[in-house]
């Protein structure tokens, strides 16, 4: 686990950006996770820094999705289309399908499975919230619980989620998360909690996880699969 301190998304792009390029000019089958929220504007530089790269061995999906009708007003997805994110040749796996939110969910399950087996580079690209979320898994919720790679629950909004078990099949983390509010998250991070409580804990799983922050700044240490 590194922390990396930084005042602009660039770093953050800049390094997503170079781990993609890197495996697919190695010819390498990769599988990206994307969130909604603050980091789509990431998301979206990093896919314009995509152009030019051939991308027919990229799978793009989300880390999770606020379930409802394919292209509602508050879909990750949707929000993400809405800013600009386009990667022409990559194979785009969105979560919502028009079914029921059971159904949905383990569909999304299902692609997981099939891409995180599939696939030799397996980036996430992930936020953290003052609470100690990541994906769409609150503190507390049914999500940091589940045994399969998908989770849905209603906290909000009804949210369909990929789920710790999922993310530890990730070969790297990309987190990028910054705030006042949010430094206590960073500070105890490190330590021993509770993933019922923080479930960020879940991203210590990975072998490598970089936290660009505004507020610590760090050298790798061994991960705490708490």
């Amino acid at each position: 686990m590194k922390f990396v301190k930084v005042s602009s998304p660039q770093p953050v792009i800049d390094h997503l950006t170079a781990q993609l390029v890197a495996a697919l000019q190695n010819g390498q089958q990769v599988l990206w996770l994307v969130p909604g929220g603050s980091a789509i504007g990431v998301a979206v530089a990093v896919a314009k820094n995509l152009a030019g790269v051939n991308t027919n061995n990229l799978h793009i999906s989300l880390t999770d999705e606020r379930y409802g009708e394919v292209n509602h007003t508050d879909s990750n997805w949707k929000q993400l289309l809405d800013q600009g994110f386009a990667v022409p040749g990559a194979n785009l796996h969105p979560v919502l399908t028009g079914h029921d939110r059971a159904t949905t969910t383990q569909a999304y399950a299902a692609t997981l499975a099939k891409l995180l087996e599939q696939c030799q580079v397996r980036i996430g690209f992930f936020g953290i919230g003052p609470d100690g979320h990541t994906a769409g898994i609150l503190p507390g919720s049914s999500a940091v619980t589940a045994t399969a790679f998908a989770a849905d629950y209603d906290a909000n909004f009804e949210r369909i989620t990929m789920t710790p078990p999922a993310i530890a099949k990730l070969t790297e983390a990309v987190v990028y998360a910054t705030g006042e509010a949010k430094w206590p998250v960073f500070d105890s991070l490190p330590t021993t909690r509770a993933i019922t409580d923080q479930p960020a804990q879940a991203l210590k799983t990975i072998e490598k996880l970089t936290i660009f922050n505004d507020h610590i700044q760090s050298e790798e240490t061994e991960g705490d699969n708490s």
